[in-house]
C-alpha cells in the first residue's frame, strides 16, 4: 500500500491562506476535515463569502405556500450564514453574497448583522437579494406583470435596514471601511435615497450599483464630479418619484416600472452610456438626449405591446451604433410586431435581435406581407426567440435581413433561474415542435438552433 506525502499542509500558512482567500466559502469550509492544522484555518483566509445554495432555493420553491415548510428550509441557510460569521475571524472579506426568499420577519435581526459583518470586514462586492431571484428576466416578468394587474402584490417581504445598521454607515468608522466598495447590490431591501447618495459619495471605487425593489426610494440624483459608477439599476421601486442621473462613466443603465404613475428618468450627462433597459414607454424617448441613442449598442425595452397600438413610437433616432435590440414584454395572440419594424430599421449595424415574451408561449402564424420598399439589414446575423415564435416576424426577417445564419427558439420561459430545473411542459413541447418545423423549411445557409 503506498503512502502518500501531504505536501500542501507542509506549506507556510501564507500560502496556504492565499489558496483558501481563492476559494468560495464552501470550499474553504470543507478544508477542515483535511487535519487539525485545517480545522479553522479556513475561519482566518476565507475572504469570498458567496451564500449561493441552488438546492436551498429548489427547495423553497417546492414548498412555496406552507409557510411552516418554508421556513423550516430558510432557518438551515440562516443557520449557515450565520455560523460563518461568528467563527470567521479573519480582518477583510472581498464578496459577501446573500440569496434567499425572505419568509419572516423574526430574520431581520439576523440580517441586521450580516450587515454589520460585511461592513466592518470592508467588503469589495456586497449583495444581498431576499427575494430568492437575481436574472434579468425574472425582474422584466414581475415588472410587467405588475403593469398588467395594477392590483398585484409582489410575493416577498421587503427588510429595512435598522437604525445601527445605518449609523454604522455614517460614521467615521463605517465611512473608512466602504471606501473599498466597488458592487453593491440590493434587493427587497428597503434603503433611502440619502443613503444611496452617501454610498455613491462616499466610495470612490464603486462602479455597479443595484437597488431593486425598494419602497424608501423616494427620490434619487447620481451625480458627483468623481463617480465612477458603470452600472445602474434601479428596478420596482413603487414610491420613487425622480431619478435624476449624472454619471461620465455610466455604461450599463436599467430603469423598470416603478408605480403606477410614469416616474420621470432624466439623464442629463451619460457620454459612456452603451446599454440601456427601460420600461417606460410613455417617458423613455424623453429620458435621453437623443445623441445618446445614437451612441448605444445594446437597447432593451420591457413593454406591455398589448396595450400598444402595434405601432413604434415615432419619431424614434437613429440607432447608429446599435448591435443588440430586445422586445422584452407581454403580448396576445392577436399582436403584431410589424409594426415595430419601423424601429428595428433605425438600427443599420443590428447584429442580434431577440424576441423574449413573459405571457404564456405565444406562437404568431405567418400571414400575407405586402411588399414595400424597406431597408435592408445587412448585418442582421442572429435572431433569437425566448418562450415564443413569431413567424410573421420571421417572414419579415427572411425578407430584409440579408445576412441572416442563426435562428435560436429557446424553449424556457425567460423568468427561470439558473437553479430551476427545467421541465417540459405542454407549451414547451408545442414550441419545441413548431421550431423543428421551422429546422426543416429554412434555407440550407441558416441555422436553427432549438434549446434547451
Amino acid at each position: 500500500m503506498m503512502n502518500f506525502e501531504d505536501r500542501i499542509s507542509q506549506l507556510p500558512d501564507e500560502i496556504l491562506g492565499t489558496i483558501l482567500s481563492l476559494l468560495n466559502i464552501v470550499e474553504a469550509a470543507s478544508t477542515c476535515v483535511l487535519s487539525k492544522r485545517w480545522k479553522y484555518l479556513w475561519t482566518h483566509h476565507a475572504k469570498v463569502l458567496h451564500f449561493y445554495f441552488p438546492k436551498i432555493l429548489r427547495a423553497i420553491d417546492k414548498v412555496a405556500g406552507d409557510e411552516s415548510r418554508v421556513r423550516t428550509v430558510t432557518d438551515k441557510y440562516l443557520h449557515c450564514v450565520n455560523r460563518v460569521i461568528q467563527l470567521h475571524q479573519g480582518p477583510h472579506i472581498t464578496d459577501f453574497k446573500v440569496l434567499l426568499y425572505l419568509s419572516g420577519k423574526d430574520s431581520y435581526r439576523d440580517i441586521d448583522e450580516w450587515f454589520s459583518f460585511a461592513i466592518r470586514k470592508s467588503v469589495q462586492r456586497l449583495e444581498v437579494n431576499l427575494c430568492g431571484y437575481t436574472r434579468l428576466g425574472e425582474r422584466l416578468h414581475m415588472n410587467m406583470m405588475c403593469a398588467i394587474d395594477r392590483d398585484i402584490r409582489l410575493p416577498c417581504l421587503r427588510y429595512t435596514l435598522a437604525d445601527e445598521v445605518c449609523s454604522l454607515i455614517k460614521s467615521p468608522y463605517g465611512l473608512s471601511c466602504i471606501k473599498s466598495l466597488t458592487e453593491l447590490s440590493l434587493t427587497c431591501v428597503n434603503i433611502t435615497g440619502e443613503l444611496v447618495e452617501h454610498f455613491l459619495s462616499n466610495c470612490p471605487l464603486l462602479i455597479v450599483l443595484r437597488v431593486s425593489n425598494s419602497e424608501s426610494l423616494v427620490k434619487l440624483k447620481v451625480a458627483g464630479p468623481s463617480l465612477g459608477l458603470k452600472f445602474l439599476e434601479i428596478s420596482r421601486c413603487p414610491r420613487l418619484q425622480t431619478v435624476d442621473i449624472c454619471a461620465p462613466n455610466l455604461a450599463s443603465l436599467i430603469c423598470l416600472g416603478f408605480s403606477r404613475r410614469p416616474t420621470p428618468v432624466l439623464v442629463r450627462h451619460a457620454p459612456s452610456l452603451v446599454d440601456l433597459t427601460v420600461s417606460q414607454r410613455e417617458r423613455f424617448l424623453n429620458a435621453l438626449p437623443a445623441v445618446y441613442f445614437s451612441q448605444l449598442e445594446s437597447l432593451t425595452l420591457s413593454f406591455d405591446f398589448s396595450s400598444l397600438d402595434n405601432y413604434a413610437p415615432r419619431p424614434f433616432p437613429e440607432l447608429t451604433n446599435l448591435k443588440n435590440l430586445t422586445f422584452a414584454g407581454y403580448a396576445e395572440e392577436e399582436d403584431s410586431f410589424l409594426g415595430w419594424t419601423s424601429l428595428i430599421e433605425r438600427a443599420p449595424f443590428l447584429r442580434t435581435f431577440t424576441l423574449q415574451l413573459l405571457s404564456p408561449t405565444r406562437i404568431q402564424m405567418q400571414t400575407e406581407m405586402e411588399p414595400t420598399e424597406r431597408r435592408l439589414h445587412r448585418c442582421l446575423e442572429v435572431v433569437k426567440f425566448v418562450g415564443c415564435i413569431d413567424f410573421e416576424l420571421l417572414a419579415y426577417f427572411f425578407q430584409r435581413a440579408v445576412a441572416l445564419k442563426t435562428i435560436i427558439v429557446d424553449c424556457r420561459h425567460p423568468s427561470l433561474e439558473p437553479w430551476h430545473e427545467f421541465k417540459e411542459n405542454e407549451s414547451s413541447t408545442e414550441l419545441r415542435n413548431h421550431a423543428s418545423v421551422l429546422k426543416v423549411q429554412v434555407p440550407s445557409k441558416i441555422e436553427v438552433v432549438i434549446s434547451p
